[in-house]
């Protein structure tokens, strides 16, 4: 495999992709059509999107974890090959899928097949990131110093937690809909409790 030294234009591929994700999230909650609401009728229409707006919460502390993580993966290298590109696309081609499965959450929130695209995306997304680091942690002669012991062996809540979450989801979502969704509430409760531990 020919190695490349083209580190630079991948983190801007995969920056560019995160911004444009997390931009189409947002755009899935809709400000009421009607001028002149009062309170109350204002309050009706807010709830009734909050089916987007949980989506939209999930979705936006997953894709912000799966960045930062991507970041973590691809920092220690001072070089890649095409092996790498084809890796970080794969990684790409779910988190695209992101916003779209965040939509369905908001449209058939009550629809389990809904959920299953919605927490597979994110798993698939996080199965993808882990296959791209196994690969970067083979290739020891393109490691800088900044490959600690905590990059090359990381702790098994670092590299799968996120594809646990996705599964667990799946399964309960054959149980019941709302506490699939609900699995996901404490994802930023994780995030908050084990900041500290997290690369």
């Amino acid at each position: 495999m020919v190695e490349i030294n083209t580190l630079g234009r991948l983190n801007a591929l995969t920056d560019g992709v995160y911004a444009i994700v997390i931009t189409l999230l947002v755009l899935d909650l809709h400000a009421p059509e009607t001028p002149g609401l009062v309170d109350r009728q204002l309050l009706v229409d807010l709830h009734e999107q909050t089916p987007n707006f949980v989506a939209y919460l999930i979705s936006f502390f997953v894709a912000a974890l799966l960045w930062i993580k991507n970041h973590w993966i691809l920092k220690p290298l001072e070089k890649c090959d095409y092996k790498t590109f084809w890796l970080n696309f794969a990684h790409l081609l779910f988190v695209s899928l992101i916003p779209f499965t965040a939509s369905l959450i908001g449209r058939y929130e009550q629809d389990a097949l809904a959920v299953i695209l919605f927490s597979g995306s994110l798993g698939l997304a996080s199965l993808s990131l882990a296959f791209l680091h196994r690969y970067a942690v083979t290739k020891t002669e393109w490691h800088s110093k900044d490959a600690t012991k905590e990059w090359t062996n990381p702790k098994w809540w670092v590299m799968y937690l996120t594809l646990f979450f996705a599964l667990g989801s799946i399964l309960i979502s054959f149980i019941n809909v709302n506490a699939a969704i609900a699995l996901w509430l404490l994802f930023p409760v994780w995030l908050l409790f084990f900041r500290r531990r997290y690369p």
